[in-house]
């Protein structure tokens, strides 16, 4: 009896990861809206036999202004170390990012059928290194709840195939494991469940998936972006300093280390030259 558990188990994983690998394969993409630094569209199952599986509340109009406020009070919460084990959360889209991406969401919302997802990539470069980033997933309404799903947060492209043109035909496709990062929202009581989603293509890759009281959100007045924005944005600034000047503190710190060591060499190599010259 146990190793026909055991073999049920290793036979669902398998069929978890051959399944989950092929996501790229099983899912379409339809642009809505299509530049070099950003694309919003339409995501459905490519087998027609499956759209009936899928039955969001779709086609939706949102206000400007929700939508705006909602993507602007996303954070992403990171894993650390082991004495630190969740660092600062930091807003997942830039003003930059909430300004590109709200009218391309509201028009594509508007066209969506109950069989497809909402989905959303955008490239640009980091701060500090200059490099080419991808942050990318999708979002669905069913049940008066907003389901958000981030694959990718700001990750680094590391291939034109994989970090570009692979994120374009499935914006839900991983590029790592993003599940030390976790998605949260400001406040969290409109949160319902942060969990994994495991349809970015593998077993080993589950992206970030936030579920969102939508019918209580847009119940209230609705929410002030600036003060999240300006909190959030302010401590991943002050977080990023600290580690700049940490880093040059510890640069500074190895430099004397090693002038003092060549002081000491350049001693003995005297003291040497003088016994010699006795």
């Amino acid at each position: 009896m146990p190793n026909s558990l055991m073999m049920k188990a290793i036979l669902a994983g398998a069929l978890l990861l051959v399944f989950g690998g092929c996501t790229d394969s099983m899912i379409i993409t339809r642009p809505v809206q299509d530049e070099p630094s950003l694309l919003v569209g339409l995501a459905h199952y490519q087998d027609p036999g499956k759209l009936g599986l899928v039955q969001h509340n779709h086609p939706m109009e949102w206000a400007d202004a929700d939508l705006h406020s909602i993507l602007a009070r996303l954070l992403i919460q990171e894993r650390g170390g082991i004495m630190d084990p969740f660092q600062q959360p930091q807003v997942v889209f830039s003003v930059d990012d909430i300004i590109h991406l709200t009218p391309a969401l509201l028009e594509t919302f508007s066209v969506a059928r109950p069989s497809d997802w909402v989905v959303f990539a955008l490239w640009g470069s980091s701060q500090n290194s200059q490099a080419l980033e991808v942050t990318s997933g999708g979002m669905f309404l069913q049940d008066q709840r907003l389901h958000i799903i981030l694959s990718n947060h700001r990750e680094r492209v590391s291939s034109e195939r994989e970090g570009i043109t692979g994120i374009r035909r499935n914006p839900f496709r991983s590029l790592r494991d993003i599940k030390q990062g976790k998605l949260t929202f400001d406040p969290t009581r409109y949160m319902i469940d942060s969990r994994n989603n495991w349809m970015a293509g593998g077993y080993e890759s589950p992206a970030s998936e936030l579920i969102l009281d939508l019918k209580a959100i847009l119940a209230t007045d609705r929410l002030s972006t600036l003060g999240t924005l300006e909190k959030y944005t302010a401590a991943e600034n002050s977080r990023t300093s600290s580690i700049s000047a940490s880093s040059t503190e510890s640069d500074v710190g190895m430099l004397k280390e090693e002038i003092s060591n060549l002081k000491e060499e350049l001693s003995r190599l005297q003291r040497q030259i003088t016994q010699q010259a006795d």
